[in-house]
């Protein structure tokens, strides 16, 4: 039996919890040991959750650890894999039971699947990235490493989100669409053009809003 230790003890890390005693495999193939973060009254507030085991940095990591982030923000959660991964940790994917996969869909290891998220047909996801509740990706959509789809969106077919692109709650996107890389399309928002790498996109059309 695997531990997973979930990197992150705030509101993600939180929901992060509640979906992992309720994902493929818990209690079967891993129970929760706990959370690193380097805030130790994070959970003063909370009640029935698992201990905050040690900071990120502090923590040591033991045979039977796997991990899983609970971050945000898409740069941080890379910079908090890469220090996991240059002491030897190993992450893991969390499905919840409610998500549907359909044929030939890929997951990366440390990605996450929502409560009722859709992943229909020859989807790829790459490493570290989320789907959150109710979203659903279109058939042969690429979702790059580090990738964050938020609650109610819709991701047509054929899309491509490059690495570290965010796609805020109940936003759109129209199939081929290119998402580039460290992007992020804002809340509520419909994409009908290509993205380019490293802008802030919003409104209904999706127009550029920051460099």
């Amino acid at each position: 039996m695997k531990n997973l230790v979930i990197i992150g003890a705030g509101g993600f890390g939180r929901e992060m919890f509640a979906a992992a005693r309720e994902a493929v495999g818990y209690g079967t193939e891993f129970t929760v040991a706990g959370f690193l973060d380097d805030n130790p009254y994070a959970l003063d507030c909370f009640e029935s959750y698992p201990p905050i085991l040690a900071s990120l940095a502090d923590y040591v990591i033991r045979e039977n650890d796997v991990f899983i982030t609970a971050l945000g923000s898409v740069s941080t959660r890379k910079k908090c894999v890469e220090a996991i991964e240059a002491r030897g940790g190993r992450f893991i994917s969390v499905v919840h039971r409610t998500a549907t996969v359909g044929p030939n869909v890929e997951i990366g290891e440390g990605s996450f699947l929502a409560p009722n998220t859709t992943l229909t047909a020859d989807v790829k996801v790459g490493r570290h990235s989320c789907v959150f509740h109710n979203s659903s990706v279109g058939h042969d959509s690429i979702l790059g490493d580090f990738t964050h789809v938020y609650a109610q969106c819709a991701i047509g077919g054929a899309v491509v989100m490059e690495e570290g692109s965010v796609v805020y709650p109940g936003s759109v996107v129209t199939p081929r669409r290119k998402i580039g890389a460290w992007s992020v399309v804002g809340a509520l928002s419909a994409v009908f053009t290509d993205v380019p790498a490293g802008v802030t996109v919003f409104g209904n059309p999706a127009l550029t809003i920051k460099d």
